[in-house]
């Protein structure tokens, strides 16, 4: 007659049946949620990134090319909106500027494009946004082309 040592004559916290569950809980929970918020957020401030130097390139360059302004700032911003969208993301109005040296238009003078915002990571509240927000900032200078029409 043989005896077996099995489940049956072991201690109760020795068993390891029924311990799967609550250690995939705390796996995904625990770890595999957190990393994904992660790589999904860094996903999205390098899109914003890319999304602002495209940005300031479009805006920078439509505005050297126009005549008036006013309608260069519209153009300018509407360009920037959409290389923003391209990526999924909307523009704050105030986020973009247009700097002009030593005045806009001005055949030989230089234009800096800048976006300057803080972008509010994903899937937070708004009321959490001052406090974890991504600063994006891009900044291109263009120089306006000495043979052009001066601005209106």
């Amino acid at each position: 007659m043989t005896v077996t040592l099995g489940r049956q004559l072991r201690p109760r916290w020795q068993r390891d049946d029924g311990a799967a569950v609550p250690e995939f809980i705390v796996v995904v929970v625990g770890i595999l949620i957190p990393i994904g918020y992660i790589v999904v957020a860094l996903a999205q401030v390098l899109g914003a990134h890319a999304a602002a130097q495209h940005a300031v390139r479009e805006a920078g360059r439509v505005f050297v090319r126009d005549t008036a302004i006013h309608a260069g700032q519209w153009r300018a911003h509407e360009a920037a909106t959409i290389a923003f969208a391209d990526r999924g993301i909307e523009l704050p109005h105030h986020a973009l500027r247009l700097e002009c040296e030593p005045s806009c238009l001005v055949p030989g003078g230089t234009v800096r494009a800048v976006v300057d915002w803080n972008m509010p990571l994903p899937w937070l509240p708004d009321s959490l946004s001052p406090f974890v927000s991504v600063p994006i900032a891009a900044s291109e200078e263009f120089v306006i082309d000495t043979y052009r029409p001066a601005g209106v």
